[in-house]
């Protein structure tokens, strides 16, 4: 899109006020080498494992930016990444046993550094029944080992159940599986040059929207009636078709970010693990995933 902009008036004033006119003209050049390496880190960079350092705080650090490291060759089945990544590798946040442990027996590994901020990975899947490889997106979970080198929520402490500041309390198993990369990077801002937009200050009350039933039922009509992630068709048991917010960020309704789901699959999203599914309402999908072809798992 061009933009014409009007300097009359400034040409105006500056003649009246008898100043010479500049000999400076904009140029385009290289991005600064900083940069080029924090949009790379976006998309992921391929390393060795020695090359990643313990930066500030203990957390993870490549040419000083601060980053997440994976392995990109999960060696597990794509069905598995996609629906139940808890059983796949884990994603680093900081320097821990278990990359000491990786370091020490000489790993040679795909692995990824980035900053991206959304909970996504892009790693490689593998049938072994067909031999078929490929790629895909990724929700994986965090190394636990991290969790208790930055001591994140109290982790680090021996009991297995630990109070939180708000005078509830919580368990390891719980704090590992509810843990989120955004809330991980707000708490840590200070060491990351990119940061999440939804800033704890300036975002609007997490709470849906008073029309939120019509812009469920409008977006599950759109994709008609059929879950994203398994391809059941619901039409038959809508109230077991779930509209799901990719980001958490429950007043963001743009269409980017609503996943229609059932409700099996809804719970399985990261930061789900509150929401259990009716043994009833369970059988209900998987007796209509096996009528409709599908795997019922």
């Amino acid at each position: 899109m061009k933009l014409y902009l009007d300097f009359t008036e400034l040409v105006r004033l500056r003649s009246t006020m008898g100043a010479g006119q500049s000999s400076w003209t904009p140029k385009t050049g290289p991005l600064d080498p900083r940069e080029e390496i924090r949009i790379q880190l976006q998309s992921g960079i391929e390393i060795t494992l020695d090359d990643v350092t313990r930066g500030p705080g203990g957390l993870l650090s490549y040419k000083g930016e601060q980053v997440i490291l994976y392995i990109k060759d999960t060696r597990a089945d794509r069905y598995t990444l996609e629906h139940e990544p808890e059983k796949s590798r884990r994603f680093h946040v900081a320097e821990c046993e278990t990359l000491d442990t990786m370091r020490h027996a000489g790993r040679f590994e795909r692995y990824v550094v980035t900053n991206r901020m959304d909970g996504l990975f892009l790693v490689d899947w593998f049938e072994k029944d067909s031999g078929e490889r490929g790629e895909t997106e990724a929700a994986l979970k965090v190394c636990k080992n991290c969790l208790k080198a930055i001591n994140w929520r109290g982790y680090e402490q021996p009991n297995d159940r630990l109070e939180l500041e708000n005078g509830g309390s919580q368990s390891k198993a719980e704090i590992w599986r509810e843990f989120q990369i955004s809330q991980f990077l707000l708490e840590f801002s200070t060491f990351f040059h990119n940061k999440p937009s939804r800033r704890d200050l300036t975002a609007e009350p997490n709470v849906y929207v008073d029309d939120w039933a019509a812009i469920s039922k409008r977006t599950r009509r759109g994709k008609n009636w059929t879950c994203e992630a398994c391809g059941v068709n619901l039409r038959s048991a809508p109230h077991l078709l779930h509209c799901h917010h990719k980001s958490g960020v429950v007043t963001d309704n743009t269409l980017e970010n609503l996943e229609v789901l059932c409700a099996i699959d809804h719970a399985k999203q990261p930061g789900h693990g509150h929401m259990k599914v009716p043994t009833r309402e369970r059988n209900e999908i998987m007796k209509l995933r096996l009528e409709q072809g599908l795997q019922a798992g």
